[in-house]
C-alpha cells in the first residue's frame, strides 16, 4: 500500500451562511519540490490524476481537517470538480464548532489555505528520478492550513451574501515540510 502524500492547496472562497469554503486543493501542472523517500524531488500533477473522484458519492466520507491532524476534523468536502483546467477544486463543508469558526474566519482573512493528503497509484518518473508527475491519486483528506506545498493551491474565495470574494493568497511550503519532520521523528 502506498503512504499518504500531503499536499498545499488554493482557498477559493468562503460563505459564512451555508459554512462552505471553496479550495483550489491541487493545481494541475504545477511543480514543486517535495520530499519523496527522504529524496527531493520535482513533482506535478497530471489534470486527468483525479477524474472521477466524488465527494460523497460512496459512503466514504473525505474530511477536512485542521492542519493535517486527523484527530481535528473540522468538516467535510461537499462536492469535488476534478474537470476544473486549473486544478482540483472542492467544496468543504465547516462544522459548527469553535474550530470550524475559527477556520472560516481565518480563510476569509487569508490566514489558511488548503493542502490535501492524497495517495498516489500512478506516477510517471524521469530516468534518473529528479521529478515525478503524478498520474491518478485517491484523496484521503484535505486539511485548512497556514502553508501550502505548492503556490497556485490557495482558497479562492470566502464568499458572502454580503460580501465580494477575497482575493487569493499565496503562501511558502512550510505545512508539508512541518509534517515531514513530525511523521520523520526530525
Amino acid at each position: 500500500m502506498n503512504e499518504i502524500e500531503y499536499r498545499t492547496a488554493t482557498t477559493i472562497g468562503v460563505n459564512h451562511e451555508q459554512r462552505i469554503v471553496e479550495v483550489l486543493a491541487v493545481p494541475y501542472n504545477e511543480t514543486t519540490e517535495v520530499m519523496r523517500r527522504g529524496k527531493w524531488v520535482t513533482e506535478s500533477v497530471d489534470p486527468g490524476a483525479f477524474i472521477g473522484a466524488k465527494g460523497e458519492v460512496t459512503t466514504e466520507i473525505i474530511t477536512v481537517n485542521r492542519a493535517h491532524d486527523l484527530e481535528r476534523p473540522i468538516g467535510r468536502v461537499r462536492d469535488l470538480h476534478p474537470g476544473d483546467p486549473r486544478g482540483l477544486r472542492s467544496e468543504l463543508k465547516i462544522s459548527r464548532t469553535r474550530d470550524g469558526d475559527d477556520a472560516l474566519v481565518q480563510a476569509e482573512d487569508g490566514l489558511l489555505s488548503a493542502s490535501i493528503g492524497f495517495v498516489p497509484i500512478g506516477e510517471l518518473w524521469t530516468l534518473d528520478r529528479s521529478a515525478v508527475k503524478v498520474t491518478k491519486a485517491r484523496l484521503v483528506h484535505i486539511a485548512l492550513t497556514g502553508d501550502p506545498a505548492y503556490k497556485g493551491a490557495k482558497v479562492l474565495a470566502v464568499r458572502s451574501a454580503d460580501e465580494a470574494p477575497t482575493q487569493p493568497v499565496l503562501t511558502p511550503n512550510l505545512d508539508w515540510l512541518l509534517l515531514d519532520m513530525r511523521t520523520s521523528g526530525r
